[in-house]
This record gives structure tokens, sequence and C-alpha cells, in this order.
């Protein structure tokens, strides 16, 4: 979109705004959205992780770590906990 209609605002009749170039505004802007989504990516694997976590460190009495299973469910994102029983180890064996 040009903004070639807008008038001058006082002291910017030479052309310059004053601020920043145009190229160091745009670098800065690139540099910010792509620190944002990395941020954003890394703050979500921690998030899943802690939830995996949990699934342990909230496990049942009487079960070992050995037998807790994080399993990823897309609706509602995030982990399911699943705890093997006696009964299924009896089944295993």
């Amino acid at each position: 979109m040009s903004w070639d209609w807008v008038p001058p605002r006082p002291g910017e009749e030479d052309g310059s705004d004053g601020g920043p170039s145009r190229a160091l505004r745009r670098a800065v802007t690139v540099l910010v959205v792509l620190l944002t989504g990395v941020l954003a990516v890394y703050y979500v694997t921690v998030w899943l992780g802690q939830q995996a976590d949990a699934c342990v460190a909230d496990r049942p009495a009487g079960v070992s770590a050995q037998d807790v299973d994080a399993r990823w469910g897309w609706f509602p994102p995030g982990y399911t906990c699943e705890y093997a029983t006696a009964v299924e180890d009896v089944a295993r064996a």
C-alpha cells in the first residue's frame, strides 16, 4: 500500500523521516518475529516435557516408573497417562 498521498509531517519535507533506515527496521522486525517463534516452540516443548514427566511423578501407589506410559493425543493436545496394572502383567507372562 502506498502512502504517497499523505502530506509530509513537519521535518519530513526532505524525504527523511528522522528515524532508522527502512532496511534496519525490516531487519529488526524479522529478527523479532523469528525470536518470538523460537521462544514459542521452546516453551511448548518444555510444557509437553513437563506433562510427560508429570505422568511418572503422579503415578498411583504401587506402580513403578517403568510401568508408566505417556501417550500423545491430538485432541485435546497433550499426553494421556497410562499405567500398567497387575492384571496386564499376568497377561504378558
